[in-house]
């Protein structure tokens, strides 16, 4: 039997056809009558995977020490009890801010989401702000804060105007490894084959590079260095649009001021760009108005990364490439100008005084400030904590550290499908289901649709939602989330039954066709009220924005160089900046690695360093070598690829103990840290940290895990 549907493998909603045999998924493939139809070679292995020894399929509780990995089965009546009252405790004894819950990246499905935002987010039921998620390290910078404090809109109501463009600036993305039905990548080659020129900026030269006319090897972390550059060109040169500046931008003259302070021979030194190619780059740039950007999440995470962003959207604007055809256009009409949210008093969200653009613009903690308050109690005490979907103690750096954390909580509650770093020092571990195995309903882009269940569940797993229902019930908060598939469809299209009948009997749901208006900041279509200009605080496009500027911060882009702090070392002592976390087209996140037929795709994580560079250092292909920062040392084998000079990556996702093979050590994050941010948004400096390269001299790859 076949089945149309949505693939259940990752949260961003290919359509697939799965073949059912005995009850069983046995095959999918991409579903030809869909424009979204597509099957990645992760979703190919869905079988596999949703039938797989290692799923959890019972609910477990803790049966030894935390950290031991002991648990026994239990009763799901049995493990609702115990969680609630392992989080009521926490409750009584500390109060509603000690409870914390965090959902990561495979858990971004509608109705789970629902769950940890706005006016249903869980422990926000008992007054606490501490809701927080995978935002604190993924996403919000680039597609969120930047945005809105230059804009006014965030990235979902933002088109790249790829099928008009001439010219399409791919700027920290790999379009080849996103998840979902890619339709930036195709838009990307259908331009080229009309003649649009690619630019690819980026360290790493395989992926979009291998596409690029123009491949820009940068160094990591500098992005804003040559965005810096670029503008100042283009204001002494006056190449800039004088009248979109003059009525349309704010913070255009302090801006200038600085760009007259630096030099084009600095910024080069920093982003490894020659001072000639950035002067050819910015010509081209130049060259017409029809230029689309292809960027996200490459440029969060850096000293001054929302900066960073912001001084290359300022590029666009300034240059007459926005609302244009063929350029960075605006979906939205009668948009509002968003407000921050007010966090004061004792009962703030963790992280909130620190971060306050952050927490005041999402209207949510940071997450990485969570271990200080569990261990330190700064600024209060964590005690109970609820992880879905995701492994903090993976996906973050030091996990020693979060070891520490979860061992001094009270109360940790895991809902997942398969064993965790994490999960190991939990209390209650419940098992949820695959999407799919769900029945909901979901956005896709310009519409919503059905997610109709296509697989039963395994074992005695249970959708999130109704997971969440169980404990909240014994927390007195019950009816804030649906118990059944009935109640859980009509709770997204709130209540709406004539939406949901629709909805049931359309196929491929409903759908509606974007047309583009260019232009519309002039009519005054762009905002509510009518006016010419942009939905911000300030009406204009905020060169210095008036938000940063009310949380203490100066407005406009000032690039900050990871090696301005001397904790991390000189460039003598650690002359190459590492990069991490590349997307990959089998893993997402976290998950992965401990599938074994994931496993022997990628069988480990590489260093992957340039042909130059690996011979400078006498490191060579396939051998061990030793990788260095001021945190720490981690061995992993060489892979040599096109690399910028003096630039290493190395995947992360790995060092979990329940993951296949080498996976379970050589984790890049275990040589990063928590302590370095970006002021602005809390995101951590994963991918712009220096360090240095040895040869080892035996092939002790794993001695230092070992004596772990």
């Amino acid at each position: 039997m076949k089945k149309k549907g949505i693939c259940g493998m990752c949260p961003d909603k290919c359509d697939v056809v799965v073949t059912i045999n005995d009850g069983k998924i046995t095959r999918v493939d991409p579903d030809q009558d869909s424009p979204r139809g597509r099957v990645c070679k992760r979703g190919a292995m869905s079988p596999k995977i949703i039938y797989s020894e290692k799923r959890i399929r019972t609910p477990l509780i803790r049966d030894g020490e935390r950290g031991s990995g002991k648990f026994r089965k239990a009763t799901w009546e049995e493990a609702w009890d115990v969680a609630a009252e392992g989080f009521r405790k926490v409750y009584e004894k500390y109060g509603a801010r000690a409870l914390v819950s965090y959902i990561g990246g495979s858990g971004r499905e509608d109705a789970i989401m629902r769950c940890f935002r706005g006016k249903d987010a869980f422990f926000s039921q008992l007054g606490s702000p501490n809701d927080m998620g995978c935002g604190s390290i993924c996403n919000v910078s680039s597609n969120f804060i930047t945005p809105v404090t230059t804009y006014g809109l965030p990235t979902f109501q933002i088109v790249q105007d790829i099928e008009h463009s001439e010219v399409v600036f791919v700027w920290g993305k790999n379009s080849k490894t996103d998840s979902g039905p890619l339709f930036t990548l195709q838009a990307i080659k259908e331009a080229k084959k009309r003649g649009a020129v690619l630019v690819v900026i980026d360290p790493r030269g395989e992926g979009m590079a291998e596409m690029a006319d123009y491949w820009i090897p940068i160094v990591p972390g500098s992005d804003g260095a040559l965005a810096i550059a670029m503008l100042k060109l283009i204001v002494e040169e006056e190449w800039y649009d004088k009248e979109f500046v003059e009525n349309y931008t704010r913070g255009f003259g302090e801006f200038s001021v600085y760009l007259k302070s630096v030099t084009l021979e600095e910024m080069s030194g920093y982003c490894g760009v020659s001072v000639e190619q950035i002067r050819n780059l910015t010509e081209l740039f130049m060259s017409t108005e029809k230029i689309s950007l292809v960027s996200y999440t490459g440029l969060e995470y850096q000293l001054s990364g929302v900066q960073n962003n912001r001084a290359i959207q300022t590029l666009w604007a300034i240059t007459g490439k926005l609302d244009v055809e063929g350029g960075i256009c605006f979906a939205a009409e009668n948009a509002v100008v968003m407000e921050m949210q007010e966090m004061r008093g004792k009962e703030r969200a963790v992280g909130a005084e620190k971060y306050p653009l952050f927490s005041r613009l999402t209207g949510s903690g940071q997450f990485v400030e969570v271990p200080k308050a569990v261990l330190r109690d700064d600024p209060y005490p964590v005690r109970g904590m609820l992880i879905t979907a995701s492994s903090p103690a993976v996906t973050y750096p030091q996990q020693n550290l979060w070891h520490e954390v979860y061992k001094k909580l009270e109360c940790l509650v895991v809902l997942d499908r398969f064993m965790t770093e994490d999960a190991k020092y939990a209390d209650v571990i419940f098992p949820a289901t695959t999407l799919f195995e769900n029945q909901s309903v979901v956005a896709i882009p310009g519409g919503i649709r059905m997610r109709n269940r296509l697989a039963e569940p395994v074992g005695e797993a249970k959708n999130d939602v109704f997971i969440l229902q169980g404990i909240a019930e014994r927390l007195g908060f019950g009816e804030c989330y649906p118990k059944t598939d009935e109640e859980l469809e009509l709770w997204m299209v709130d209540g709406d039954v004539q939406k949901l009948n629709f909805l049931k009997e359309n196929e491929y749901g409903i759908v509606k066709q974007q047309q583009l208006k260019y232009q519309k900041y002039k009519t005054g279509e762009l905002r509510q009220d009518g006016k010419p200009g942009f939905p911000t605080p300030s009406g204009k496009f905020e060169i210095s924005s008036v938000h940063i500027e009310e949380c203490g911060y100066e407005g406009y882009p000032r690039y900050e160089d990871i090696r301005s702090i001397k904790e991390l070392g000189s460039k003598e002592e650690y002359p190459l900046m590492l990069t991490t976390a590349a997307r990959n087209g089998v893993r997402f996140s976290s998950f992965g690695p401990v599938i074994p037929e994931i496993a022997e795709m990628e069988p480990v994580p590489t260093i992957d360093i340039g042909k130059n560079d690996a011979e400078k250092y006498g490191v060579k292909d396939g051998e061990t070598a030793e990788i260095e920062t001021v945190f720490g040392k981690q061995q992993f084998i060489v892979r040599i690829c096109k690399m910028a000079e003096g630039c290493i990556h190395i995947a992360y996702g790995a060092g979990s103990s329940y993951m296949e093979g080498e996976w379970k050590r050589h984790n890049v994050n275990d040589i990063c840290s928590m302590e370095y941010s970006d002021p602005l948004s809390g995101f951590l400096t994963f991918k712009s940290l220096p360090c240095r390269i040895r040869k080892v001299e035996t092939n002790d790859v794993y001695k230092k895990s070992k004596e772990i």
